[in-house]
């Protein structure tokens, strides 16, 4: 029997649950809300001095519906402390399309969608 997180994962971008890992979900008649947390791995090329600090606020971005109802990420990302220098950094990641609160596929999709 596949799992909620093995579900999801064939509608949300592959990427995904390599840096995050699902908390919960939702759904109602009109939308379904993913909410995922960070996972504790060290950010690469960081120094070792590095402790987790909590997380960031949710992010929200919306990505493709799926049997019509609106599909809303929730994001939370982790807050990372260097103890060395007590700066407070979190990883970056390039999901909305620039301007937007949609992923960048969805929007491909869309532009693509009205080229037809």
């Amino acid at each position: 029997m596949l799992s909620s997180e093995d579900i999801l994962r064939l509608f949300l971008p592959s990427w995904l649950f390599d840096h995050f890992e699902l908390e919960k979900y939702s759904q109602d008649s009109s939308r379904i809300d993913v909410y995922l947390s960070e996972k504790k791995l060290m950010p690469e090329g960081e120094p070792d001095a590095l402790i987790s600090y909590g997380f960031t606020d949710y992010s929200t971005v919306q990505d493709f519906p799926v049997k019509g109802k609106a599909v809303y990420l929730h994001l939370r990302r982790r807050k990372w402390l260097n103890k060395d220098t007590e700066e407070i950094i979190s990883r970056q990641f390039d999901i909305n399309y620039e301007g937007t609160r949609l992923t960048k596929e969805f929007v491909a999709f869309l532009k693509e969608s009205n080229r037809k």
